[in-house]
């Protein structure tokens, strides 16, 4: 989520207000069309604000060429909506259906900081000691990093080169993969400024482990999936492929091509889960609700960051934040070989929209643009914000 796609939420004030219990309606698979779009969840008292949203989802769908897409909403803690489009596997003319799962990418970064705030939160990590406290193997730098720096890119560590992101090799757990950068220089002192790094966060995977004495899929299944119901969420560990999508890339000229095969144990805390656009809804609910995440980790994940200048960041912990008139704003979006996603979270009203697709931007050399006609999906947001 850029950080215009955030401050489109800032014009809108909100107006306080209890819901009455929402009455749902559910449509059947036999009411669309195999390449159509169908209703799984729809909450009658707020038929206004998804008959207003929905032509931005197929503008979206458009824009992106992409063969499938999932979209979910919640509104003051409930899912309101849920609506699938277009296919799956666009040869064998299969549906996208409400538990087909998707390359999230990067949201996966929400998934891996969740897991360590409440382990920290539990009291078992500590986010600011040296993270060769649960890393003894990682070499020492020339200052000092902490898991709360490499969940909010101030580790210095650095991102891809070259052909990483399309890497083929397997690696057979978190630790193991940490060789690919391990003894490479920081590209910034910790702390000085911020540095996007998707290979810091796998670091951070890595102290997850051992703080939960389980592997990293058991730790975050134990303390995030399986407590928020996040029952079709887990690694793109080829070993579950059961309802998992086709993944195609996007072309210079914006047609949708099967993707190149990818394995992404390079990267599993980083961008390596696969999801649905309900289960997302879950975990954007989980972190809302204070009995789940407490009011000191909702603050961990939501508030900026500063550089040691004091320069806010505009990331929290996991979570691309912004400020607004009616409180804060969050989420992350993803993109990942094969995948398109984005979370998007007013804490507020409890407000969540996610969205999954499977078409990636990762292959074309020149992307397309997308161009200002395209709606920012937070605007999806917006109806339901002001209705609570």
């Amino acid at each position: 989520m850029s950080r215009r796609r955030l401050a489109l939420l800032t014009a809108f004030a909100v107006v306080a207000g209890a819901l009455a219990a929402s009455i749902f309606a559910r449509v059947g698979t036999d009411t669309a069309s195999a390449g159509g779009c169908r209703d799984w969840v729809v909450a009658r008292t707020y038929a206004k604000q998804i008959t207003a949203v929905r032509p931005l989802v197929q503008k979206m769908k458009r824009a992106f060429a992409a063969p499938g897409l999932s979209v979910a909403v919640a509104a003051n803690g409930k899912l309101v909506w849920s609506e699938s489009c277009g296919f799956a596997d666009r040869k064998r003319r299969t549906a996208v259906r409400r538990e087909t799962t998707f390359r999230i990418g990067s949201v996966s970064k929400a998934l891996t900081a969740v897991t360590a705030g409440r382990l920290a939160q539990q009291g078992l990590l500590e986010l600011d000691a040296e993270i060769q406290r649960y890393v003894p193997g990682f070499p020492r730098k020339q200052q000092q990093i902490t898991p709360r720096q490499l969940g909010g890119h101030l580790a210095g560590i650095r991102h891809y080169q070259g052909g990483e992101a399309l890497s083929r090799k397997h690696y057979d757990s978190i630790t193991s993969s940490l060789v690919i950068f391990r003894d490479d220089p920081l590209v910034a002192a910790p702390g000085q400024r911020f540095s996007y790094s998707s290979y810091g966060f796998n670091l951070l995977g890595a102290a997850i482990e051992p703080v939960a004495g389980k592997p990293f899929a058991t730790a975050v299944e134990n303390t995030l999936l399986s407590p928020l119901r996040m029952r079709r969420t887990h690694l793109d560990d080829g070993r579950t492929a059961g309802g998992r999508s086709r993944f195609y890339e996007v072309t210079s000229s914006r047609r949708a091509v099967p993707a190149p095969r990818v394995d992404l144990s390079n990267r599993f805390p980083s961008g390596g889960f696969l999801s649905t656009a309900e289960d997302l809804i879950r975990f954007g609910l989980g972190v809302t609700d204070r009995t789940f995440v407490s009011e000191e980790t909702q603050a961990l994940l939501f508030t900026s960051q500063k550089t040691s200048s004091g320069r806010p960041t505009g990331y929290g912990f996991g979570f691309e934040v912004g400020s607004s008139p009616f409180g804060p704003v969050a989420g992350h979006t993803g993109n990942v070989v094969g995948g398109t996603a984005f979370l998007f979270v007013h804490p507020k009203t409890r407000v969540v929209v996610a969205m999954t697709t499977n078409i990636g931007f990762v292959t074309a050399p020149v992307p397309p643009a997308l161009g200002r006609s395209v709606p920012d999906p937070p605007q999806i947001a917006l109806p339901f914000i002001r209705r609570v």
